[in-house]
């Protein structure tokens, strides 16, 4: 009986030992885990709840769709409040109707006031990279897995050469026409709207692979596209607007701008380096690459855009963190 009543105090308390250690190990985990291996041990700080970011990058849309502003007059903006023009169609209505515009004189001096010229050929176009901004939120319930939400802003130019011949005979009299390069260039706004699951591999301590894949929607607005003419110099150039507003009856061709923003939809998927600071944030380098469905007017693409870009996610401390940096 002494053993017993010596042997149940003893139990009773290691009893009690097990429940405490589990009460405080079903918590949610805010300090740091040890990761052990072959080589050095490591620790990783927990990562869980909301989390905002910035981003900024360069980004490469694919060069089809800048053939909607390549100046041949086949495309319809199926939008009542722009109408979108050929070289030679806005270059004959200059000439024939608006006799006092700069680009009249011009042609007259590029042509000896006569009507032989003509469009020698159309241009290859392609969009030159632009700066991307946006934003970026994630839901996080631990370092490798994350819900994400990204919204981004970019301004587009497509860009390329379309060729004037005069009908004229070359200065030093090579060949047997005169064909002049002039350039064309169509401006639009995206915006690009995409969620997905993110998922991350620990590399080092405060460095780790991340990866995402998801589905984007892109919204195109088309601002401008016009090309270029000069007589003497690119210094004297001559605008040629080829997305003109609806005249009202006024018989006068002004420029139409921000035209019908149309929605398309796609896939995308990315991978990069997160970086950890020790007061907190975290430094991201991603690469992405996108299938997107473009819209522009009435004509649709599917083609793959990239973006290479920097994501800053904020801590949630942020006031220590500037602190820490400062």
């Amino acid at each position: 009986m002494t053993q017993i009543k010596a042997w149940f105090p003893v139990r009773i308390a290691r009893l009690g030992g097990w429940l405490l250690l589990f009460g405080n190990t079903s918590h949610p985990c805010l300090g740091q885990m040890t990761v052990y291996g072959s080589e050095d041990d490591f620790t990783y700080t927990s990562r869980e709840g909301f989390e905002f970011g910035l981003n900024i990058g360069v980004y490469r849309g694919d060069a089809y769709p800048a053939y909607f502003y390549d100046g041949s007059g086949s495309w319809e903006l199926g939008d009542g409040a722009g109408q979108i023009w050929g070289i030679d169609e806005r270059l004959l209505q200059y000439q024939t109707q608006q006799l006092s515009h700069p680009v009249t004189g011009v042609l007259n001096g590029l042509t000896d006031g006569q009507m032989g010229w003509s469009l020698a050929s159309l241009p290859l176009m392609q969009y030159r990279p632009a700066m991307m901004f946006g934003l970026k939120t994630a839901r996080f319930w631990n370092p490798e897995s994350a819900l994400v939400l990204t919204v981004d802003a970019i301004q587009l130019t497509a860009e390329g050469a379309w060729s004037l011949d005069t009908g004229q005979l070359p200065d030093q009299g090579q060949g047997n026409a005169e064909i002049l390069t002039f350039p064309i260039l169509g401006k639009e706004q995206r915006l690009n709207v995409s969620a997905g699951y993110r998922t991350s591999v620990v590399v080092v301590e405060g460095a780790s692979w991340c990866f995402e894949v998801g589905g984007m929607a892109n919204a195109i607005t088309v601002e401008e596209n016009y090309a270029m003419i000069w007589e003497y110099s690119e210094a004297q150039a001559q605008r040629v607007d080829l997305l003109t507003a609806p005249t009202n009856g006024s018989g006068v061709l002004n420029p139409a701008s921000n035209l019908l923003t149309k929605w398309g939809g796609g896939i995308y998927g990315s991978a990069g380096l997160d970086l950890e600071f020790d007061e907190g944030g975290h430094i991201e380098l991603n690469l992405r690459g996108s299938r997107d469905a473009m819209r522009l007017g009435t004509e649709e693409w599917k083609r793959w855009n990239a973006a290479l870009y920097l994501t800053w996610m904020i801590p949630s401390q942020l006031g220590d963190f500037v602190r820490a940096s400062f």
